[in-house]
């Protein structure tokens, strides 16, 4: 057989303690979650038009502080798994459980995708119907959603499992804000659209095509608002593939450096 069913099976007991902790919390994440979307509809749908933003960007930007909050809780993430490793070392019962590390890892990274999911999909989906006219659409590509969306909260909890594991304790807190996330962050279009930068600045965008930020971003914009303004939803989700097996290779190498280091 292609899988182990009792590697499997272990995974799945991981994923429901996981679900259990997710259920514990729920009302609190959902709070969250509402609180979020009530004031991202009053900004975007009274406050900014209001300000003279033209309608035109309302969508595009709203879009994008989608792929942005997805990265604070990476950060998140990541803080907890180096947190765990450095001080309260519960990875250590993990590690003598009857599973091999990739099954393990998988486990933690579904848990990230799950939690970030209660908070973001009401915001990729209520937040749309919400905004009603101000969010103006072209030709949405509601199939492809699923695809994108799983695509992009994978990366994200690979990617930041990486760093996690990676970097040591101190060079993680003094210096990956200034000298890693600052370029996923601002080389990326997130409060603007990739073709408007490449309007202005051919060399600049595609310098923005070397960041899978760009591509969470451009593909929910595609796939949402549809159109000729954004890169093509295929192309973004055949780059953010790329992106996951690259965040793949590098987390694989940060598990070994931190739980294998000799």
């Amino acid at each position: 057989m292609l899988i182990n069913t009792n590697y499997f099976f272990t995974y799945l007991a991981l994923v429901r303690r996981y679900m259990l902790v997710i259920r514990q919390q729920w009302k609190s994440q959902a709070l969250n979650a509402g609180v979020r979307l009530f004031i991202d509809v009053i900004e975007f749908g009274g406050l900014y038009p209001a300000m003279g933003v033209p309608e035109s960007l309302i969508a595009p930007i709203f879009i994008g502080t989608i792929a942005l909050q997805a990265l604070f809780r990476g950060m998140g993430f990541a803080l907890q798994n180096l947190f765990d490793i450095k001080f309260k070392r519960f990875i250590d019962y993990h590690l003598t459980l009857p599973l091999p590390k990739r099954w393990l890892f998988a486990a933690y990274i579904t848990y990230f995708c799950l939690e970030t999911a209660i908070v973001t999909l009401p915001v990729c989906t209520v937040g749309v119907v919400l905004l009603g006219d101000v969010f103006q659409t072209v030709a949405p590509q509601w199939a492809l959603f699923p695809i994108l969306y799983i695509l992009s909260l994978c990366f994200y909890g690979i990617f930041f499992l990486g760093l996690s594991m990676y970097y040591e304790y101190d060079w993680f807190m003094q210096n990956l804000w200034p000298r890693r996330l600052t370029f996923l962050l601002l080389l990326s279009p997130t409060w603007f659209v990739w073709h408007k930068i490449y309007a202005f600045s051919p060399y600049a965008a595609y310098l923005m095509l070397a960041n899978p930020v760009t591509y969470c971003n451009e593909g929910l914009r595609a796939i949402l608002i549809g159109g000729p303004d954004y890169l093509s939803a295929y192309t973004c989700i055949g780059a953010l593939i790329a992106w996951v097996a690259l965040a793949i290779a590098f987390a694989a190498r940060g598990i070994s450096k931190r739980l294998d280091p000799v």
